[in-house]
């Protein structure tokens, strides 16, 4: 069992990519081949993410794109009339696992109850480790590089509260204006009837690349030492690949 085979039991699979950033669908690709997925495919799509002139009452310009565009994808998910999509950030590094992992979390997705699963987390560090599969996760997450949802109704209610968070102050007892990470751990609480679990283990991770979310530090704005920081992200992105 493989990777492209939990793929192609969704719908649909969302990457999430800012049109300007060619470099991060370049390597999304490569990263996807690498474990058998070749694009172009008519179900896995380079979605266009949002990238707004102000942040309002966001951390960043970058988060509130990061949220609108999550957004999006679930109302695009919603028109289509899907039931099933996964949802990708275009950093995401695919995790060398073995055949019969992929396999226990695909079979877990299609047997057991669940709206929301993080496939993909850079936390927790250290996931319940007695099961491999889905397991149940009751604390927060960090990182949304590969997560999934099914339903209609679960679709429709993590879009319309993400809706409500937007037009919130930051704090709000029920969700504020955040990160998408804070509302994705959010809505387990706030919208009735989510179900949500982990993958045990995590399926993947996070490729070393410029971020678009937070304001960039200082080496990602100057030259030269944004062409020298670039080169170290593909150095480490290819070691760790092997």
């Amino acid at each position: 069992m493989s990777f492209a085979d939990l793929f192609d039991w969704f719908d649909h699979v969302y990457i999430v990519n800012l049109p300007h950033r060619a470099d991060r669908r370049a390597e999304t690709t490569a990263e996807f081949a690498r474990v058998g997925i070749q694009l172009p495919d008519p179900r896995i799509e380079f979605f266009k993410a949002s990238r707004p002139d102000a942040k309002g009452d966001f951390p960043s310009i970058g988060s509130l794109g990061n949220f609108m565009s999550q957004t999006r994808v679930l109302r695009d998910a919603m028109e289509r009339g899907l039931t099933r999509v996964l949802i990708c950030e275009d950093d995401l590094h695919l995790n060398d696992l073995p055949p019969a992992t992929v396999a226990a979390v695909l079979s877990d997705l299609k047997t057991t109850d669940w709206s929301i699963a993080a496939l993909g987390y850079l936390e927790p560090y250290d996931p319940p480790a007695g099961h491999t599969g889905l397991s149940d996760w009751t604390t927060g997450t960090r990182g949304t590089q590969f997560w999934a949802i099914q339903g209609k109704d679960a679709i429709k209610g993590f879009h319309d509260y993400l809706e409500l968070v937007r037009q919130r102050p930051p704090g709000h007892p029920k969700g504020g204006s955040m990160f998408f990470d804070g509302a994705f751990n959010m809505v387990r609480t706030q919208v009735p009837g989510i179900t949500f679990r982990i993958a045990t283990p995590c399926l993947a991770g996070q490729r070393a690349s410029r971020t678009d979310i937070h304001d960039l530090r200082f080496f990602d704005r100057v030259e030269p030492f944004r062409t020298i920081a670039g080169a170290l992200r593909k150095w480490m992105n290819r070691k760790r690949r092997g």
